[in-house]
This record gives C-alpha cells, sequence and structure tokens, in this order.
C-alpha cells in the first residue's frame, strides 16, 4: 500500500500539468488533470482493492483475538467492517472525480469517509483491544489530533495549502496502518 501511493502519488504529481496544485486546489483535483487523471484512478483503485485485502488478512487476526477472549464479536466485526467500508470508499473516490455535480457529491463524500473510518478505526481498535503498547497509544493520539488540527489550520484558519495537508494526512495515516498490523502481528505471537 505504501509503495502504490508513493509511486502513485508520485508519479501523479510529476505529470500534473497544473503546476501550483498543492497551493490552489486539493489533491483530488489532480485526478481531472488532463496529465495526471489516469495515474490518480489507478493509484486510488489500487489503494482501494489493497486497502480491502488488508482488511480480509486482519480478519483472521481479529477471529483469532477473538477466540482468546481479547476481542468482542462486535468489536471484530466492526474493524473488519471500517476497513471494508474505507476500502470501498477509496475506490469509490477514484472512480468519480470532480467532475460535475453528482459526480462531485460521490467523490467528496467518499473521500470524507475515508480519513473518519480509518480514524475511527484509530479509536475503536483502542477502545477493543485495550492497550496496544503505552507508546503505540500515545502516538495514535498524537495522529488523530494531528489530522484534527491540519485539516482546521487547512480548512478554516487558511494556514495551509489544502493539497499539502491532504498529503500529510494520508501519510500519517498510512503509517499508523502499519504500526497497527505490525501491533497486532505482536499481539498474536504474544497469545
Amino acid at each position: 500500500m505504501t509503495v502504490v501511493g508513493l509511486i502513485g502519488g508520485a508519479l501523479a504529481i510529476s505529470r500534473a500539468t497544473e503546476t501550483h496544485w498543492q497551493v490552489r486546489m486539493p489533491l483530488s483535483r489532480l485526478a481531472v488533470d488532463h496529465g495526471s487523471a489516469g495515474i490518480v484512478t489507478i493509484t486510488l483503485l489500487s489503494l482501494g482493492i489493497i486497502l480491502l485485502a488488508l482488511g480480509i488478512s486482519l480478519y483472521r487476526a481479529f477471529a483469532s483475538l477473538r477466540s482468546a477472549g481479547r476481542l468482542s464479536p462486535l468489536a471484530e466485526w466492526l474493524l473488519t467492517i471500517g476497513f471494508a467500508v474505507a476500502g470501498m470508499a477509496l475506490v469509490l473516490t477514484g472512480l468519480f472525480p470532480i467532475h460535475g455535480r453528482a459526480s462531485t457529491v460521490i467523490h467528496n463524500v467518499a473521500g470524507f469517509t475515508i480519513p473518519i473510518v480509518l480514524m475511527t478505526i484509530m479509536a475503536g481498535a483502542r477502545l477493543s483491544l485495550g492497550s496496544l503498547g503505552r507508546q503505540f497509544d500515545r502516538w495514535s493520539a498524537v495522529i488523530v489530533l494531528s489530522v484534527i488540527i491540519l485539516f482546521a489550520a487547512s480548512s478554516w484558519v487558511h494556514l495551509l495549502p489544502y493539497g499539502l495537508m491532504e498529503l500529510i494526512c494520508f501519510v500519517l495515516i498510512g503509517a499508523w496502518l502499519w504500526v497497527f498490523e505490525a501491533r497486532l502481528r505482536c499481539l498474536l505471537a504474544d497469545l
């Protein structure tokens, strides 16, 4: 997922005909830039499919944790569904670029769903699983607060270009997913 996001993002940015995209518009506008549109679409579709696959692979981990009494059946279901919803939202974001009213509405709803669901998973995983380590818990809280502060700084106060804020938030949430999966593997190894 990291490799696809980095390569796809770098290619889309390098192929964009609008050279000041990060200052003037959201990252999503790259999906209608004639130089980067195809790359952005393929990248978002690929990331959505990979996130769905991650959710499927984590389902086995969640099932093992439920069997060991570390996770309730409801929490197992909610975490699994959360990854499925985030993956599908990524796919929809790629399939429906900001172009025309209906497409833009679908794109925006799906685009905002991704970070909201993933941040809910961050909080829900902590509540459901208990601590995944103090350092991981603190790091998770810092990421959630950072995403909220970055969004406010960009959207309401206009201290940061929106496209740059999106890019930073993608990196932060992606890093959290990477470490979360690693912490789950450690937790399963200790059962």
